[in-house]
């Protein structure tokens, strides 16, 4: 694997305190399996006093690199919407003080750690959104913290005996962890919108940058829908100013849909790709949509040899952090490694901000989100799982309301930041990581104005996007008049648009081609015709590790789950529900 026109950034690292050889040894071997896949990164170990430190990243590391006056170490990690000035550091930085009320001078996926000078106090703050998770753990010598899980879990040698029961059941129901969770009892991630430090022990401070408000409530619809277009347009200008050049991941949705036609009326150099088979709804709508703004746009067709080729590398990368899904994003990112264009550009954000939430649900049940997001239900896990499940369904249930209360806010603002702080930062993120890897990622909606914009929003505006969808209606009529998979119908009908509905609604499925191809498109199915293509090997670990996962489940409901997912149905749930069970089966290996 290569990218060729990767930027130059720390994009990872490993760091220990007073850690053995071996445990600085297994730390590294996991690391190496995910860094040693690309040619192109470059690895430094540092010493700082009693901390041995390891990043990587493309080139340049030495820019986000600096040695403070009083000796300690500063390490700037993942990609800044703007430049990176030592000198202009406020002190509190470059101090360690963490009890001033500061906040990180760049915009974007950030992470600022500093190690004293002796190495025996490590200082980071993190983006408002906690977007690059560090996991961290504290053995008998000292602390280990890391971008990467795997490298933690092999520092500490966690086995199944150290696997968080609550932890489990939230990834089998949610695809994801939530909170500082991670799965293993002693081992954690700093939350999002913290400062965080290691010494005799470990603590950590909430930030709250970016909280809910009523600030707007008040306002007109027209004003807001101003506001929001200029706040966006800002934020992707100043992403433009670290990249000029941006190849751009297109669906059929709004939030690629709104950064193409501000990317193009800001003269960015866009390419435009969309993937998986051609008749989908993402494909034909993404076509149409970069045909309308007149960018270079390309088609990459991913196959389905994708979950054999990529399910190990994705495990040995995400570890059990959540289940295992996407590995058609790095034959994607492959498949584009030597494309002239830029870092990737993703939307990633802007779906839940602008009112995309995918419905919280009871806490109770540890269910965040609704079934189409959802994997198994309690109902389903009380059949399945061989272990008392009581005790962990309560800890999971009280995590969620925790979380609701220590937002504040209305409601439906506490529900959206539930989705931000977990989802977001511990799932979605996932393509950003993958990303920084291949060639570099760029993240304009990480932008605190505009987060904040979006947070102080009444819920009338937020409901079906209609603040987001009348912006694009306002400002580039001519795209929202192209369906997508954001609604059955297109933000703008116009009369050429009717007639095709009614000539697509007489004539058969396979007529509707030219003008009529969105009502002949079909929802994507990648992953289920990848593992019908791959067999059971697309659900590895699943088949070596029957007897132990035996000890945790029923191992004869999978082989059900297995054949929906493969049918001609092709039932994604299934597969999503076997997805999170690879993930238990990957730590029992």
């Amino acid at each position: 694997m290569r990218a060729d026109t990767a930027r130059g950034a720390i994009i990872g690292f490993t760091a220990w305190r007073r850690s053995s050889q071996a445990t600085v040894a297994a730390a590294r071997a996991a690391q190496s399996r995910v860094v040693g896949r690309f040619d192109h990164l470059r690895t430094r170990s540092l010493s700082v006093g009693a901390t041995t430190l390891d990043v990587w990243g493309p080139d340049n590391l030495d820019a986000c690199l600096h040695r403070a006056p009083d000796g300690s170490l500063l390490l700037l990690i993942g990609a800044p919407h703007s430049p990176v000035s030592w000198p202009d550091l406020p002190a509190a930085f470059l101090e360690g003080d963490t009890s001033a009320r500061v906040e990180l001078p760049w915009e974007g996926r950030v992470v600022l750690l500093r190690i004293s000078p002796e190495g025996e106090t490590w200082t980071l703050w993190n983006d408002w959104l906690g977007a690059i998770p560090v996991f961290h753990a504290t053995g008998p010598a000292g602390p280990v913290a890391s971008t990467l899980e795997p490298a933690v879990v092999a520092a500490m040698g966690y086995g199944p005996r150290d696997i968080r029961l609550a932890a489990l059941l939230c990834i089998l129901i949610n695809g994801h962890l939530l909170s500082d969770w991670t799965f293993y009892q002693g081992m954690r991630t700093v939350p999002p919108d913290s400062v965080a430090t290691w010494d005799a022990h470990y603590c950590q401070r909430s930030l709250r940058t970016v909280v809910p408000s009523t600030e707007r409530w008040e306002s007109r619809w027209s004003e807001l829908v101003d506001e929001k277009h200029a706040l966006a347009t800002r934020a992707l200008s100043d992403t433009l100013e670290a990249a000029p050049s941006w190849l751009l991941p297109l669906s059929g949705g709004l939030d690629s849909r709104l950064i193409a036609c501000i990317g193009k009326a800001l003269d960015a150099h866009l390419t435009a790709y969309a993937w998986g088979a051609a008749d989908t709804i993402d494909v034909v709508c993404s076509r149409a949509v970069a045909r309308a703004l007149d960018l270079p746009w390309a088609h990459v067709g991913l196959g389905t040899g994708y979950l054999a080729t990529y399910t190990r590398p994705w495990a040995e990368w995400f570890g059990s952090s959540m289940h295992m899904h996407g590995m058609y994003q790095m034959a994607f990112y492959d498949a584009v490694a030597r494309s002239n264009a830029g870092p990737i550009v993703s939307g990633f954000l802007n779906d839940v901000l602008s009112g995309g939430s995918g419905r919280q649900l009871d806490p109770t049940r540890g269910q965040l989100y609704n079934e189409w997001y959802g994997h198994w239900t309690i109902e389903e896990l009380r059949g399945l799982m061989r272990v008392p499940l009581d005790d962990a369904l309560v800890e999971l249930a009280d995590e969620i309301e925790a979380q609701l209360h220590a937002t504040g806010g209305a409601m439906f603002q506490r529900d959206a930041a539930l989705e931000i702080r977990n989802r977001c930062p511990l799932f979605t993120g996932f393509q950003l990581t993958l990303a920084d890897y291949w060639r570099g990622s760029a993240a304009p909606f990480m932008n605190r104005a505009y987060a904040r914009f979006c947070m102080s929003l009444p819920r009338a505006v937020l409901d079906g996007k209609g603040l987001l969808r009348d912006v694009i209606r306002r400002y580039y009529p001519t795209v929202a008049a192209i369906p997508g998979t954001y609604g059955t119908e297109p933000m703008l009908r116009t009369g050429r648009y009717l007639l095709a509905r009614r000539l697509a609604e007489r004539v058969p499925p396979a007529w509707r081609k030219g003008p009529l191809r969105f009502f002949g498109a079909v929802d994507p199915r990648m992953d289920c015709d990848a593992l019908r293509a791959a067999g059971h090997d697309g659900l590895w670990p699943i088949p070596e590790v029957e007897r132990q996962l035996s000890d945790w489940l029923d191992v004869g409901q999978l082989a059900p789950l297995y054949d929906r997912a493969v049918s001609g149905a092709r039932d994604y749930r299934a597969l999503r529900r076997l997805q999170s069970v690879q993930t238990l089966a990957y730590r029992l290996i």
